[in-house]
């Protein structure tokens, strides 16, 4: 668990993680060589908008990161969880998910999805 580490702008040396929770880090900004983490959590990273390398994610879950609008390449993720991102205004490529849940994110209306 990295936790309330404002001061961690760099997420690179965190790839070889298996099993990864960040939490409350607005200084990282870019999760690009996350892509390799099997289960990754991200709560409250308002720096983090880019999410494109996370779609070789085995299991993810991102909660209340409203930096993140596009979620289009996590459609082959195998898990995912999705809560509060209210930036996020399209699931519609999402449909390739084994599980699906999005809750409360604002952009979408209120609308919740979860696909099992």
């Amino acid at each position: 668990i990295i936790y309330d580490c404002s001061g961690i702008t760099d997420a690179s040396a965190l790839g070889t993680v298996h099993d990864l929770r960040i939490d409350t880090c607005g200084g990282i900004t870019d999760v690009g060589a996350l892509g390799t983490v099997h289960k990754l959590a991200i709560f409250d990273c308002d720096g983090i908008s880019d999410v494109r390398a996370l779609g070789t994610v085995h299991k993810l879950a991102i909660w209340g990161c409203h930096g993140i609008t596009d979620v289009s390449a996590l459609g082959t993720v195998h898990k995912l969880t999705i809560w509060g991102c209210h930036g996020i205004t399209d699931v519609s490529a999402l449909d390739g998910v084994h599980k699906l849940r999005i809750v409360n994110c604002e952009g979408l209306g209120n609308k919740s999805f979860v696909a099992t």
